[in-house]
């Protein structure tokens, strides 16, 4: 080993007779949901803090009391992860009844004078691999292979459709094609795991930049690990939910037991082979019999395991068997047969797979059936599975796309079927991190992407199933998701679309590969060297030039597009519309120079351009 050091509601009803046990380790802690860690660091932060102002006073003022509250407040305690977010909502909501007010500008300033950035949403320069939403929902990671040789990662904030950051450049691409989960989250959402490099996994701040647009120093990786034997593919792997240590598969060895490690990612770079005594195999032994008979001396994992929320166990899912491994002491508490397809519940207290033409539901505790196998719902050549918990309730959808020959989705409660919807899916993506199907936060509703390539919203409460909208998705899509703020996302190879899923309003629109047939507003040179990752194509005729802090190089006329693509960003996590600010577009550099109102190293860089190219 080299070390570098760098800066419920399911019930029983029997066991099964096909699952191979082994009597549960003492110990385990409880379950959490996602959203807590990130509760419990807003509520350090407010005990550390004094008041910025009263939420609920906040929550009902009107335009002219806002205006009152920002004129009085003391700036110096505003916390944007407990403030920004409800005093951006309390602005929306009087904007949509008066327009903008002086209590947007009083708010932009004190926002604006504690830091912000221009965001610069069409960075991604090939097509996207990879995707990942944070575990509350607040964020989404889109990342890229980039043909194996650099990556780029955008860190988007959901509720607003913004990107609020950018990694500019990790080293050999992130995933690959028909890879699913190279992108993973901690649990608390302040760590970001990839797979990169082919070969390596590594662990970054998705919200670290750097003053200077062209420092990579973000695209560093806190620590990695290449604990594989150099595969042509990224190794199934799972970060931890602390975000400072992963499992990572190592493929088949020959030695017996749980094939794989556990390196840690808290700093450096970790080189290891898989034959080393250090950091060591998962198994700590021999498989027992009982588990040898089912699956041999090894168990080599090909899909991506996921921890429980402790990390005392890891839940596996490879193309022919479901097991639950306990990490202590590396062994299977139990392992069942599937046919390529499986789900767990968030909370892992229940999974649902096919095996021979039918559909189980079992208690992960112990891997006992809860409810009779359902026949005939598909097969992996035609279906996916996906979970969701409505309150404590684990939910399953089972999604068959056009190719089935009874397309549709049902979902299941308790094991049992509660709902048809009648709907035809479009077809299932091969391995990956598309989805055809995303279930709303509340496991109340959920999204379908259609053959017709619409995106269907249906409410999944008690009742008969209802479809409350049907939303345009663009060209390309091949996936949805559900994240925080009820926006949809429709994800694709080229293009992500956000919408409001209770009004189907549209929040962020892109599409990154296009380029505009129009001459650029400086010479290329400049374009490439300066602003490389800033220039958008508002279409194919229009480009649009961010100018730090709060001026842009468009056609005036377009500021409507403009807004639309970007904003001031505060801590790279959060989006501040232009719109409740001053921000000036101008329509060349030349009138940047005559209108500038402040003398930063963009409108520099444009005296610069202009001069040469004037002589």
């Amino acid at each position: 080993m080299v070390r570098r050091g760098r800066a419920d509601t399911m019930s029983s009803c029997g066991a099964a007779i096909d699952v191979i046990h082994r009597p549960r380790v003492a110990g385990g802690g409880r379950v959490q949901h996602p959203g807590v860690a990130v509760s419990v660091l807003a509520s350090s932060l407010a005990a550390m803090n004094p008041t910025f102002i009263d939420p609920a006073v906040l929550a009902v003022a009107d335009a002219a009391t806002l205006e009152s509250l920002l004129t009085e407040a003391d700036w110096t305690s505003f916390v944007p992860e407990r403030d920004l977010p409800a005093l951006r909502d309390r602005l929306t909501t009087l904007e949509q009844d008066h327009g903008v007010t002086p209590a947007h500008r009083l708010a932009t300033d004190g926002v604006r004078a504690r830091g912000t950035t221009l965001s610069h949403p069409a960075v991604h320069r090939s097509e996207i691999t990879a995707f990942g939403l944070s575990p509350s929902g607040s964020h989404l990671a889109t990342a890229e292979w980039g043909a194996g040789e650099r990556g780029i990662v955008q860190i988007w904030e959901v509720a607003t459709g913004r990107c609020v950051n950018a990694l500019p450049w990790v080293d050999g691409g992130v995933g690959m094609w028909g890879v699913a989960r190279a992108v993973q989250w901690s649990a608390d959402g302040l760590h970001l795991g990839m797979a990169f490099r082919t070969n390596a996994v590594g662990v970054w701040d998705p919200f670290r930049g750097s003053s200077d647009r062209h420092s990579f120093e973000a695209s560093e990786p806190r620590a990695e690990a290449q604990v594989t034997d150099g595969a042509d593919s990224p190794p199934a792997w799972a970060l931890h939910p602390d975000g400072r240590s992963a499992y990572v598969a190592s493929g088949g060895t020959g030695a017996p037991g749980v094939q794989g490690c556990i390196p840690p990612l808290d700093s450096g770079v970790l080189y290891w082979r898989y034959d080393e005594p250090e950091p060591g195999p998962l198994a700590k032994g021999p498989l027992p019999p009982e588990i040898q008979e089912a699956v041999g001396a090894e168990l080599v994992i090909d899909r991506s395991p996921t921890w429980s929320a402790d990390g005392t166990r890891l839940y596996l899912t490879n193309r022919s068997e479901v097991a639950v491994v306990d990490v202590a002491t590396g062994d299977p508490l139990w392992i069942a047969r599937i046919d390529w397809l499986a789900a767990w519940s968030p909370d892992q207290r229940f999974v649902a797979h096919l095996d021979e033409g039918l559909l189980q539901f079992r208690d992960a505790t112990d891997g006992r059936l809860i409810s009779e196998p359902v026949p005939d719902v598909g097969s992996r050549f035609n279906m996916s599975l996906h979970s969701a918990l409505r309150g404590s309730a684990a939910r399953f959808a089972a999604v068959r796309c056009t190719r089935a020959a009874e397309p549709g989705v049902e979902i299941f409660d308790g094991g049992q079927l509660t709902y048809r919807v009648a709907v035809t899916p479009a077809r299932t993506p091969d391995v990956s991190d598309f989805a055809t199907w995303a279930w709303a936060p509340s496991g109340d509703r959920g999204a379908v992407l259609t053959e017709s390539g619409d995106i269907e919203i249906w409410s999944l409460g008690d009742g008969v199933p209802q479809r409350q909208r049907s939303l345009a998705a663009p060209a390309g899509t091949l996936g949805v998701l559900w994240g925080a703020g009820d926006v949809v996302v429709a994800t694709g190879k080229e293009t992500l679309r956000f919408w409001r899923a209770d009004t189907g309003e549209t929040v962020g629109d892109y599409d990154f590969l296009r380029e505009a047939d129009a001459e650029l507003p400086i010479h290329e040179d400049f374009v490439y060297n300066q602003f490389d990752g800033s220039i958008v194509a508002l279409d194919r005729e229009t480009w649009c030039l961010p100018v730090e802090p709060d001026m842009a190089i468009a056609p005036p006329e377009r500021r409507a597009d403009v807004e639309a693509h970007l904003a001031w960003v505060v801590d790279r996590r959060f989006a501040w519309p232009l719109s409740w600010g001053r921000f000036d577009i101008w329509p060349d550099a030349q009138t940047v120079l005559a209108k500038a109102r402040t003398l930063s190293p963009d409108v520099g860089v444009l005296r610069t351009a202009v001069r040469e190219l004037t002589g």
